[in-house]
């Protein structure tokens, strides 16, 4: 087996930003449109990239402000709801040393995924970083995947994708990539191994570790 590429979900994968998400919509739903929603009611809504997610939500004569406040709102709360998963800039940082090329395909909109890779200082390491916003079909459709890979330059067989959903393993395999399941997510759940992923992963070290001995 040789991999030339490795391309990355983003939410739960190399960092956990979903809480984040979650309160930024509804708080400033709360605050444009003064309703209330559960944890549950939002997670509902999730499928669109998040700026669609917002305006819809508020949905009324402060629509025009909506994405701007939520933009607002997440990068004031950053510090206080994201923290780094142990392992990832390590496992970026040897991955780039080995020169394999590195993508990033996330369904969330690319505004809040620059936030994210600014604040924690990984996005240098993306040879492509494609949003939900540079595809007409959500995952499991393979079409970011595809996308990825277009851009990379890499053929199917030697490239991953890495995520910690159901919906990346469903997506992995539709493109015909090795599909990899990060179970150091806080979204992990030992039932995802039941849909047969290619290979699967409880620390970013371990990933490391995987592929360095099938790279001698």
């Amino acid at each position: 087996m040789k991999i030339e590429a490795v391309v990355f979900d983003l939410d739960g994968t190399l960092t956990n930003s979903i809480p984040l998400t979650i309160y930024s919509l509804k708080e400033v739903t709360r605050q444009l449109t003064g309703k209330t929603y559960s944890d549950e009611d939002i997670l509902k809504e999730f499928g669109p990239v998040d700026t669609v997610i917002i305006r819809k939500l508020v949905d009324n004569e402060n629509n025009n402000i909506a994405e701007e406040e939520y933009i607002k709102n997440f990068k004031e709360n950053f510090n206080r709801f994201v923290k780094p998963i142990d392992g990832i800039t390590e496992l970026l940082s040897f991955l780039k040393a080995k020169g394999f090329k590195i993508g990033l395909f996330t369904g969330r909109s690319m505004k809040l995924a620059t936030i994210i890779l600014d604040n924690l200082n990984i996005n240098d390491y993306f040879d492509v970083i494609l949003s939900g916003e540079c595809t007409a079909k959500p995952k499991p459709d393979p079409e970011g995947i595809n996308l990825a890979l277009e851009k990379l330059k890499v053929y199917k067989n030697n490239s991953m994708y890495i995520g910690d959903f159901d919906v990346d393993i469903a997506a992995s395999k539709a493109a015909g990539v090795i599909s990899g399941l990060a179970l150091w997510a806080e979204t992990k759940s030992e039932e995802l191994l039941d849909l047969k992923p290619d290979v699967y992963f409880r620390s970013p070290y371990e990933f490391i570790e995987w592929i360095r001995n099938i790279s001698i």
